[in-house]
């Protein structure tokens, strides 16, 4: 599927939505004259269409009215209020595409109605610089399909059902995090062997981007290439046995049980 017959409007011009929206642009997976944009702070709306020069919508309403697929970025609180003012331009054929935290397709289809194809979505951290993991859940599979184009342009997509979204988002949402704590600390071992603050920060920021992007490319499990690395009496053997003995592989799978489990309460399940 390609978005070339296509409008897209984007409600809610936060860092998220527009991470999405200028990978598509940039890999020119949509022109700029397909693409509406609206928010209630109206400072964002205006910076925004001037640096893409995309098209300024008048209200959210409008914005619905001339967008074949709506993407919902805005606060889940302000789900309500502001669906109330669109749903009426809703019909058969529009796609909406949610990435609010905690709003399940139930929900979002008892604020919107059952009049346009709903999709809910799931990106990452790394869709500020193209590298998003997207999850995505839908009924219709056209609708899906749009889906995955639009966020193709901001990193990569994977079609998962709802019941897993809680702990896609303990993996993938937050796992960002998880990264960049053992970032720190090979930053602060560094600082307190005396390096520089420059140096530190490229030990650890060079690590892990070289680690990651040779787990990319590599037909190897994440096993395997840690095998690979790891000589029989080496540094590497004497490190991973600390951590081993220190049980890091049960403390992170609590960790992501206790995030799914947090994302359970803050949706009310």
């Amino acid at each position: 599927m390609t978005l070339d017959t296509k409008t897209l409007g984007l409600i809610g011009v936060g860092n998220m939505g527009t991470s999405i929206l200028e990978g598509l642009i940039r890999q020119s997976l949509i022109s700029a004259r397909q693409v509406f944009v609206f928010d209630k702070f109206t400072d964002k709306t205006e910076a925004f269409a001037s640096r893409y020069n995309v098209q300024k919508a008048g209200s959210n309403t409008e914005l619905v009215r001339v967008s074949d697929i709506i993407l919902l970025a805005i606060k889940p609180q302000d789900l309500g209020v502001v669906s109330e003012e669109f749903k009426a331009e809703l019909r058969r054929g529009k796609i909406v595409i949610s990435i609010l935290a905690g709003m399940t397709l139930d929900k979002l289809e008892k604020a919107m109605g059952a009049a346009a194809d709903i999709v809910r979505a799931m990106p990452n951290l790394g869709a500020k610089v193209g590298e998003s993991l997207t999850a995505l859940d839908g009924k219709d599979k056209s609708a899906l399909a749009a889906a995955e184009v639009v966020f193709s342009g901001c990193g990569k997509t994977v079609l998962l059902p709802e019941v897993h979204f809680d702990m896609f988002t303990a993996l993938a949402g937050s796992g960002p995090a998880y990264f960049f704590l053992l970032m720190e600390t090979i930053e602060k071992k560094a600082l307190e062997q005396g390096f520089s603050s420059a140096a530190a920060r490229l030990t650890a920021v060079q690590t892990a981007v070289g680690a990651a992007l040779a787990a990319k490319s590599a037909p190897e499990s994440s096993a395997e290439l840690r095998q690979m690395v790891t000589s029989k009496g080496g540094t590497t053997e004497a490190a991973l046995k600390v951590l081993e003995n220190g049980k890091i592989r049960e403390l992170y799978s609590s960790a992501y049980d206790a995030a799914a489990a947090r994302g359970r309460e803050l949706r009310g399940a």
